[in-house]
């Protein structure tokens, strides 16, 4: 473009000086038209380099997505055709669903018997602690009718020894019958022993109403323990269940989006893994640019500025786009964790920065796959006139495209 300008400004000076002969082609003019021309080249150069960018590495690109199997399976039906277009939630493909489908009834059944089995143990538990109830109650009773013969007998055995005194008395006076005294004395050792064996019995029911508590204390702990375990239990087959659900239903496969899937090898009969099997396009209502740009543009521009692009694609054609915004950061930059601390680094070329573009203009009636490359230009910040330049190379180069079509 520099050549180019120079020979219009040469082929100026000649309609000038020597054609025309407007002005004389002196020594000062020869070194004044000299300089002017050096210095507006040089003005030219300098302002195009630094204040209109420009790149010839762009490319189309679009969102994408892996489709990947969350579950192994083989693959039964591939529902999408490639390179076109599906809503979103609609079916990309299937596997067999019998193997998860065995899993979820297997499932089931087991929440089912655990159900039971839990259900069961409360009940059994509930039922023991009803029978070490009425043991205890029934002990609690026995006891308390033996305490009440012996204070029975102890009634008994008081008035027997009052009436063994009293004829003792009378008979060493000889006034009363020694028989009675007899019978009185046979009375009070039959009541002294009647009282000693339910005594004894006492002690044997009160040592059996202490188990028949602790059985009781173990029967109620046995059913808290059953009535805790049930709920853990069956929130854990629950969740199998969850889980069994969870895979059947990840059998078939939905576009996450709107979109398209693109270079879809997929067939029915293949297995499927966690590995990606296509990879989906998301559709915007924009085409999204991508190019890479000198480092010294960085400051001659701002997300929104104005931009033209072309593509080999479309030759002959100049299509509008906007700056979405500038990546902040590349590669070379990264610090990944590690166990090692950062040493010198050698001396790389400097990166190139990413600029993100939005195209306005509408391509339905062209193709312009994801990759396609092209070129762009910028409209600066400052020097804003010198883009007219930018322009006319745009147009050059796309144009250029009908000749150079490439192999």
């Amino acid at each position: 473009m520099i050549a180019f300008l120079a020979i219009i400004y040469c082929l100026g000076l000649y309609l000038i000086f020597i054609k025309f002969r407007l002005l004389p082609f002196n020594l000062p003019a020869q070194i004044i038209s000299g300089m002017v021309g050096f210095i507006g080249l040089l003005t030219v150069l300098f302002g195009m380099n630094f204040t209109q960018p420009f790149s010839v590495a762009m490319v189309v690109s679009e969102y994408t997505t892996p489709v990947v199997a969350r579950v192994p399976g083989r693959v039964t039906e591939v529902a999408v055709r490639n390179n076109t277009g599906v809503k979103k939630g609609d079916l990309l493909f299937a596997m067999d669903p019998q193997p998860y489908a065995d899993g979820l009834r297997a499932a089931e059944s087991g929440l089912a018997q655990a159900d039971i089995q839990t259900r069961n143990a409360i009940s059994q538990a509930r039922d023991g602690v009803n029978a070490a109830t009425a043991n205890v109650q029934a002990l609690e009773a026995a006891v308390r009718a033996t305490e009440s013969a012996i204070e029975a007998a102890k009634v008994q055995l008081k008035l027997a020894t009052t009436r063994l005194k009293e004829y003792t008395m009378l008979a060493s006076k000889n006034a009363g019958s020694q028989f009675e005294v007899e019978r009185y004395d046979t009375e009070v050792n039959s009541l002294t022993q009647q009282i000693a064996a339910q005594e004894q019995q006492k002690t044997a029911q009160e040592q059996q109403r202490a188990a028949a508590r602790a059985q009781l204390g173990q029967a109620k702990a046995a059913l808290q323990t059953a009535q805790t375990i049930r709920p853990a239990t069956l929130a854990q087959y629950r969740s199998q269940l969850k889980s069994a659900q969870w895979n059947l239903e990840q059998t078939k496969v939905y576009a996450p989006d709107d979109g398209y899937v693109t270079q879809l090898q997929l067939q029915p009969g293949a297995m499927a893994s966690v590995a990606p099997v296509m990879v989906f396009v998301h559709a915007k209502k924009r085409t999204l640019l991508t190019a890479t740009l000198m480092q010294n543009y960085l400051n001659a521009f701002k997300p929104g500025a104005e931009a033209e692009v072309a593509f080999p694609a479309l030759p002959g054609r100049i299509l509008k786009a906007r700056v979405d915004s500038i990546e902040l950061g590349t590669q070379a930059g990264q610090m990944d964790p590690g166990g090692q601390l950062e040493g010198n680094r050698m001396v790389l070329p400097p990166d190139r920065m990413m600029v993100r573009l939005t195209l306005d203009d509408n391509l339905h009636d062209a193709v312009l796959p994801v990759g396609s490359s092209g070129y762009v230009s910028i409209r600066g910040n400052s020097w804003r006139s010198l883009f007219i330049i930018r322009q006319v190379i745009m147009r050059w180069y796309t144009w250029t495209n009908y000749l150079f079509a490439g192999y």
